[in-house]
């Protein structure tokens, strides 16, 4: 137990230095994935077609009501019942669908904002290792004026130093698309930037029986209930209807509903099994990776040691802490594909 409450310490605040603000944190405005929803949500024309059909659905019932209370004809009245299940199955389906895109539009902040603090850690990282490039190159440079080191040697390490320099851009170009595409969906200046503040917490998978949380899952998938809907008003047509031709279409037409709610219901069960084997293995990989560190730092200890003996040069105690700075960067960038994996997971609507 001691041992794994050093390692939440330790990740808590290895994640509270460099994962929740950008690179950009001293310099810029905040915004926070509550703030950047809101504007999405304001801006989304997907949330106001659905609201407005909405309306225009409900105060259409009261009409379509008053119609089958008129019906002169049995015709009249079958079609005017048909009308009004519509009405309400349609009604239902909207609603549905208004839940699901806002916690469609809340996920994909929240992984704009993931994206981009990856490549934001990504560029220090690349900048951390263009710094450990340049002091080698420097000790190359003076090891070559001593003959230690080829002048081809050198230029070689020069030459491949300047090349990543230069690709540097490439990772900035990078960001400020991501930035471009966030601001696009929140309908805001396209090249503003700003200090993204992410909440983020490593929480492994609980115990859970999976085929029931399939099963329940099912049960509460929009994209199920929306292909159930339609089932429904075809049964519900069929009752009505004592045309022969027509029965039989309907018939054919429900066969084929209930096989397509079969392969939804199918594929969804593929997908949950498939999410929840890769957070098992993003957890496991994490927990190997947190132990690495641990030794590491151990070895760290070790070396300074060895360093104040005048038994090792500062270069190696350089290199060795810039290999547990890489470790951790790779340790944050599990903890964030968990953190979106699980959100998925634990919202199979977003698989």
């Amino acid at each position: 137990m001691k041992n794994k409450v050093i390692i939440k310490i330790f990740i808590l605040a290895l994640m509270a230095a460099f994962f929740p603000a950008s690179v950009y944190a001293n310099e810029l405005q905040t915004l926070t994935v509550k703030e950047a929803v809101k504007y999405a949500m304001d801006r989304s024309s997907e949330l106001k077609t659905l609201d407005e059909n909405a309306y225009l659905n409900e105060q259409s019932r009261d009409t379509l009501q008053n119609a089958v209370i008129q019906s002169i004809t049995e015709a009249q009245f079958i079609n005017s019942r048909v009308s009004v299940m519509q009405n309400e199955l349609r009604q239902a389906v909207l609603e549905d669908n208004m839940t699901l895109q806002k916690i469609m539009i809340e996920f994909s902040i929240t992984r704009y904002f993931s994206s981009i603090l990856a490549a934001e850690r990504d560029l220090a990282l690349y900048d951390g290792g263009l710094e450990m490039s340049l002091k080698n190159l420097e000790i190359a440079g003076v090891r070559t004026d001593f003959g230690q080191m080829s002048r081809n040697a050198f230029e070689t390490m020069q030459f491949n130093y300047e090349k990543d320099a230069a690709n540097r851009e490439i990772k900035t170009i990078s960001i400020d698309n991501a930035y471009r595409a966030l601001n696009y969906v929140m309908g805001t200046d396209l090249d503003a930037k700003y200090a993204l503040v992410l909440e983020m917490e490593f929480k492994p998978l609980s115990e859970i029986n999976l085929t029931r949380y399939i099963r329940e899952s099912i049960d509460k998938n929009i994209g199920i209930k929306n292909k159930e809907s339609d089932l429904a008003l075809l049964t519900y047509r069929l009752g009505l209807t004592d045309d022969r031709d027509v029965a039989e279409e309907l018939e054919i037409s429900i066969i084929q509903a209930n096989r397509a709610i079969e392969d939804a219901k199918a594929s969804l069960e593929d997908k949950i099994i498939a999410c929840y084997k890769e957070l098992l293995n993003m957890e496991s990989q994490y927990d190997i990776f947190i132990k690495d560190c641990a030794e590491m730092q151990k070895q760290l200890a070790v070396k300074e040691t060895q360093l104040s003996l005048g038994r090792l040069a500062q270069t190696e105690i350089d290199n060795h802490i810039w290999q547990i700075t890489q470790l951790n960067y790779r340790i944050l960038g599990i903890a964030s594909d968990h953190f979106i994996k699980k959100i998925q997971f634990e919202n199979p609507d977003l698989l």
